[in-house]
């Protein structure tokens, strides 16, 4: 009688119980605690997130205006020399012969142009005639010559007023379209003494000649 093999046994895990989820086995106060908190957390992070939507509307809705570069040169009018007359004593009262004065526009090298349209003095003490203006300006033509004709407007007035550095108003236009004006007419000593004595001389205000 032959033997024959037996297979060899099968190791057979003997299984237990199905293990309860975590959550089922945390204590029942500690489970309402946690569902608490978590509904807390859902609640604020969806609150915050509808405020942000609310307040910070997509970009596509409203687009930010792209920036406009304004260009606003700086214009200033320096006063040269005198060109006639060299003797204003020599004038007597005689108002129609204007203070001839050289002057330079200068542009203050930034960007766009300036178009000098007007120079003058506040009130009704001078007369001043331009005859180059207008005058534009601009980086590549960064000076203009100008010779101012300055008359008496109100001799009570003119006789009382005193030239200071920059003693006259310059009006512009930039290449906006736009109106600015700025003060203008820097001067020297000498510049100033022939202002106040060619006034004195033709408002027969004149006292001892210079």
């Amino acid at each position: 009688m032959g033997f024959s093999e037996r297979p060899p046994d099968r190791e057979v895990l003997a299984g237990g119980p199905a293990r309860a989820p975590l959550l089922d086995r945390l204590p029942p106060a500690w489970r309402r605690r946690g569902a608490l908190v978590g509904a807390v957390a859902l609640g604020v992070v969806v609150g915050v997130g509808t405020a942000l939507w609310w307040q910070d509307p997509p970009r596509e809705a409203t687009p930010e205006p792209a920036p406009t570069e304004v260009a606003d040169p700086e214009v200033r009018l320096v006063l040269v020399r005198v060109v006639a007359p060299a003797r204003p004593q020599q004038l007597g009262d005689d108002q129609s012969i204007p203070l001839r004065i050289d002057g330079a526009l200068l542009h203050g090298r930034g960007p766009g142009t300036a178009t000098v349209t007007r120079i003058h003095r506040p009130g009704s003490s001078l007369a001043i005639d331009v005859p180059a203006l207008p005058v534009e300006l601009s980086a590549d033509r960064s000076s203009g010559r100008v010779r101012l004709e300055l008359t008496p407007g109100d001799c009570g007035l003119a006789t009382e007023w005193t030239p200071s550095a920059r003693p006259f108003t310059v009006t512009w236009r930039d290449e906006l379209g736009d109106v600015r004006t700025g003060l203008g007419g820097e001067h020297d000593a000498s510049m100033e003494l022939a202002m106040i004595r060619y006034l004195d001389v033709v408002c027969g205000n004149a006292g001892d000649g210079l």
